[in-house]
């Protein structure tokens, strides 16, 4: 399980140019030091509004960047921040407890940060309102993730929490529906009605949804699908069913 990099200081370092601008752009973390490859195309391109922004520059060479990111591709580019800014998850229940419809995107222990990172990028492209992460045995916001999901984690609502299945259920308090993921029973998702207050629960890569978390659903839903694959990747199957939530909540006279 990938861990969040830190640097000497303790502060996390994120990498790549999505993930960097995306951070500085969304505001929510400060920004102690922005490296740079002396020369590189990101140099060239960014520096001046870096310089307008006022963030301490340091320049270093690929070899040490690489080093320090612990990754080759890194863009040539990275930036020393404050720890990922996790949200309250009872101050968001009551945030969304207050609008007509919501979507949640609940997680059960996914453990892979490109799957995490990639699920991120969709939640944010298909207006997720919050994404709630197990705090055991899943991964957490690493620099990886951030990379993955192309910046989209900066602009997300994200909360850990231990007990997942209370979660959920507090959930449900505020009126929503919850709706499992399944690769073999369940309903089409293209046949489910979405147009409420809509929590998704997705599973691990492999094992799926764990036997509690199941039971602790309202309704399954499947992804119809042919060939001799019989199941789609976390990450791919989560964006499929993003967005009929997303059509769904846009098409209210198309409701099921």
């Amino acid at each position: 399980m990938s861990k969040i990099h830190k640097d000497d200081t303790g502060r996390s370092v994120i990498y790549g140019t999505h993930p960097v601008m995306e951070t500085i752009r969304a505001g929510r973390r400060k920004v102690h030091e922005i490296c740079l490859v002396k020369g590189s195309d990101v140099e060239k391109r960014l520096r001046q509004e870096f310089e307008s922004a006022r963030l301490n520059l340091r320049y270093m060479s690929g070899i040490e960047l690489d080093s320090l990111t612990r990754d080759a591709k890194n863009q040539g580019i990275a930036a020393r921040v404050e720890a990922f800014p996790y949200d309250d998850f009872e101050t968001e229940v009551l945030r969304l407890k207050r609008n007509g419809r919501f979507s949640v995107l609940v997680l059960d222990q996914v453990q892979d940060p490109n799957n995490l990172g990639n699920v991120l990028r969709s939640a944010c492209c298909f207006g997720v309102d919050l994404v709630v992460l197990s705090r055991d045995r899943a991964v957490s916001v690493t620099p990886s993730a951030e990379k993955a999901s192309a910046g989209s984690a900066a602009h997300m609502k994200i909360c850990r929490v231990t007990n997942l299945n209370r979660s959920i259920e507090t959930l449900k308090g505020v009126g929503s529906w919850v709706y499992g993921a399944d690769s073999v029973s369940g309903t089409s998702h293209f046949e489910a009605d979405f147009s409420g207050k809509t929590v998704l629960v997705m599973g691990a890569e492999g094992a799926g949804l764990r036997r509690l978390v199941r039971e602790n659903c309202d309704i399954m839903v499947k992804i119809p699908i042919t060939g001799p694959v019989g199941s789609l990747n976390v990450s791919n199957a989560t964006s499929i069913i993003l967005a009929e939530i997303y059509r769904q909540s846009t098409s209210p006279k198309t409701k099921h």
